[in-house]
């Protein structure tokens, strides 16, 4: 597998609006006495920490630019981690060893599915090209699908893609040879040619392309079906509210921040995906990320986008046999956490 091309060595010149070790200091100083303040003058010692956890995905990189430059609450108030994989995300939601991750829509969908009460806070992306199906060269169109062997990402939203291919090219489940193959070994079995087509994503995708990679199908195609939020165990909102507020208007503030200086965010989020600055650039370029006004218009308190989504999801879901019923939008969204302006 080629591996994923190094963080640039040359470092641009920082903004000259880019905070300092003494500004983020003091933006954290503010924070915790903003939110810890009820606490104290009560006399009541402050709770656990809000504990989020992400995985690496373009996307997910401006809560931790966010903490990096200082606009997240520090601890006691918010424990931000890194999770490996998406799995291990979804695990430690399962085992309450987090109370909110970073992850794609149709996982919280399933997860909501299994009975774990979650709300979506925030939407992070949405997917506008990001996400493909590629075909092997020589092999054009959907229905080359037919008895060929598709690499697909062991989880919900790769699984959701490779439906919708197969619904648009008239093809059953079993029409095809499904390879789960994680993220990671997807160049690998892409150059062996041991798969013929392969759903998978930016950087991964733009590679592939450059060689010759045939694109069947991407998400320009698919308008707001793939998502990626932040949502919160519902256990967790009374206790650890003001705490969210000031996150999600951290993580807007970050995304500002990226907007005017793109390049140094880009420098400043690639190492930790292990790309160039260049290549998360391209990345993004697939991506839109909502600000405040567009997460209210998704999060919206009566009939909100977003559930109008899930529910266009739900049966495409159940056909491919990730929800056992229909999606319940009971408390699926809430746009209460959101800074006012």
């Amino acid at each position: 597998m080629q591996a994923p091309q190094a963080a640039s060595a040359t470092m641009p010149r920082i903004p000259h609006n880019a905070p300092g070790p003494v500004t983020v200091l003091r933006r954290r100083c503010v924070l915790l006495l903003g939110v810890l303040g009820p606490w104290l003058s009560g006399g009541c010692s402050p709770p656990a920490p809000l504990r989020l956890v992400g995985h690496p995905w373009p996307g997910h990189e401006l809560f931790f630019l966010a903490q990096q430059l200082g606009y997240l609450p520090a601890l006691p108030l918010l424990q931000l981690q890194e999770t490996t994989t998406l799995q291990e995300s979804v695990q430690r939601l399962r085992e309450s060893r987090a109370d909110g991750a970073l992850l794609p829509l149709s996982e919280v969908l399933q997860l909501r599915d299994e009975g774990l009460n979650l709300q979506v806070v925030l939407v992070l992306d949405v997917s506008r090209g990001a996400d493909m199906l590629l075909l092997q060269p020589g092999l054009r169109g959907l229905t080359a699908l037919r008895g060929q062997r598709v690499g697909v990402d062991p989880n919900s939203q790769s699984t959701l893609m490779l439906q919708l291919a197969l619904e648009q090219a008239g093809l059953k489940a079993d029409d095809v040879q499904v390879e789960r193959l994680p993220y990671a070994q997807h160049e690998r079995a892409w150059e062996r040619h041991d798969i013929q087509a392969l759903v998978t994503h930016e950087p991964v995708a733009g590679r592939l392309l450059a060689r010759g990679a045939h694109p069947a199908l991407n998400t320009r195609q698919l308008p707001d079906t793939l998502f990626h939020v932040l949502a919160v165990r519902s256990d967790a909102l009374p206790v650890h509210g003001d705490t969210l507020r000031a996150a999600l208007a951290g993580y807007l503030q970050a995304l500002d921040y990226q907007r005017r200086n793109p390049w140094d965010a880009a420098y400043r989020m690639a190492p930790r995906l292990q790309l160039s600055a260049e290549a998360l650039l391209e990345a993004l370029r697939g991506l839109e990320q909502p600000d405040r006004l567009g997460n209210r218009r998704y999060l919206a308190n009566t009939d909100s986008t977003l559930e109008r989504i899930a529910l266009q999801l739900s049966p495409l879901m159940q056909r491919a046999g990730l929800l056992r019923q229909p999606v319940s939008l009971l408390d699926l969204d809430s746009g209460d956490y959101l800074p006012r302006s």
